[in-house]
């Protein structure tokens, strides 16, 4: 609550000359702003927010309204502040009543368990299995970790916006520090996809020339680099969230916690969506497009080479001097390349499983770009847009979905992940009939 000072006769008079401010109707008549809002509909509100003086009126009713109550609600206590329906607020277009919430609530519930011990496992089974411990599967653990972590703070943030209505608890920090978590999460998730693309391209496209930029060590380093460097714009990001009201002409006002929602408050840059959706999306898919392209093209390259090379196998030569030689000759290329063609199968496998992961996340990630660029260029908050209020719920799940679908993945398109998954489950809940860990690695595969 702000000083005294702010409450002072200069904010009553100032409310008592809006409150007085004449407006003309389209049939001529002219009327007080405070007759023309008062039973007026949404839409009818939306319309009149055109007129300069009503947009002012809403928005100094509402600061008045949420810092100095006392000069709108005589009887207002510390203790009763009044609630926004005692004034001009924006009203809800989209009830979700309780049946909705219950049926919204358990299917990020199952979202979320699944989620969890899904990446829980995924992590665990590659630190457990020292054959699952390459330079790829780093890269997936750590993706893993990320969309655990996400799933642990963003299930919970939604399913108490869910129940409260959007309104935040009356904690300190709670916006700035759930947004600045989620965006990290997501941001480490997006850099982490883009470093699997890379490794990928530089072990196939160039095997010889740059493969030492990506050994084990280098990769650590590089996974530790992505989420430094994620965490501090996402700082910054997350800062900019506080709790905040509309008025019913859609602008937002910092309020006390526990009486607003989280929304972005930050940044006059006109295009602040534009350039995150470069940054986040679009930049991203380009970039693993390209590679993948480069990828394919060089995996094409190989089996048409292997293609013109495997008849030589089958020539003869008519001096018998020379046979043996010859013979030994052939089968020693003939051995050779079977390493190679197998190596190759098991890589489309490994591209396959990281092109999935690529498209459903950024599938999943579409909607809520989406969300946002509709409700920043309808100029309307997102409570007063219909079409914010159906996909909030949607997009929140989605991301999540994603962060699920990625253990299952893995065990569907990989044999290696499939059988340390089953080795690691024996472990945990049949101890008895496992004997030690070198017969579980033993187990699993050398191929996908």
């Amino acid at each position: 609550m702000p000083s005294a000072a702010l409450c002072n006769e200069t904010a009553t008079e100032m409310l008592r000359k809006l409150l007085a401010s004449p407006l003309m109707h389209k049939n001529g008549s002219e009327t007080g702003i405070i007759d023309s809002l008062f039973n007026a509909t949404t839409t009818e509100r939306r319309y009149l927010c055109r007129n300069p003086t009503v947009s002012e009126f809403a928005y100094i009713f509402t600061e008045i309204h949420w810092n100095c109550p006392s000069v709108l609600y005589p009887s207002y206590t510390p203790t009763t502040h009044p609630t926004e329906s005692e004034q001009f607020s924006s009203t809800p277009i989209l009830n979700v009543n309780s049946a909705d919430k219950i049926f919204l609530s358990t299917i990020f519930f199952f979202v979320g368990i699944i989620g969890f011990f899904g990446n829980l496992m995924t992590a665990a089974v590659i630190y457990r299995t020292p054959k699952l411990q390459t330079q790829t599967n780093y890269f997936l653990a750590s993706l893993a970790i990320s969309d655990l972590l996400l799933i642990m703070v963003g299930v919970p943030f939604d399913l108490v916006s869910l129940w409260r209505e959007s309104k935040a608890p009356a904690i300190i920090g709670y916006c700035e520090s759930t947004s600045t978590a989620i965006s990290w999460f997501t941001f480490s998730s997006i850099l982490v996809i883009m470093g699997l693309t890379a490794e990928r391209l530089v072990a196939i496209c160039y095997p010889f020339s740059l493969k030492s930029w990506f050994t084990k060590r280098t990769v650590i380093y590089v996974i530790i680099a992505i989420w430094v460097l994620s965490f501090f714009p996402s700082v910054y990001i997350g800062l900019q969230f506080k709790q905040v009201a509309t008025d019913f002409c859609g602008k937002i006002h910092l309020v006390e916690l526990g009486y607003g929602s989280c929304d972005f408050v930050g940044w006059n840059f006109a295009y602040t969506f534009e350039v995150m959706l470069l940054l986040t999306f679009v930049l991203p898919i380009a970039f693993i497009l390209y590679c993948y392209v480069r990828i394919l093209k060089t995996l094409n390259l190989m089996t048409s080479t292997q293609t013109v090379h495997h008849p030589v196998a089958n020539q003869t030569s008519d001096s018998s001097a020379t046979t043996p030689t010859i013979k030994q000759n052939f089968l020693h290329i003939h051995q050779r390349q079977c390493g190679p063609a197998m190596s190759e199968k098991a890589q489309k496998v490994v591209i396959k499983m990281l092109v999935t992961i690529s498209v459903v996340f950024f599938i999943c990630y579409l909607p809520y770009h989406v969300e946002r660029l509709i409700v920043w260029y309808s100029n309307e908050s997102c409570e007063q847009s219909i079409i914010c209020l159906l996909l909030y719920p949607i997009t929140g799940l989605l991301q999540y979905i994603s962060a699920t679908l990625n253990p299952i993945i893995y065990n569907l398109m990989s044999y290696r992940f499939r059988t340390a998954f089953r080795l690691l489950l024996k472990r945990l809940f049949l101890p008895n009939r496992t004997k030690g860990g070198t017969t579980d690695h033993a187990s699993i595969p050398l191929h996908l």
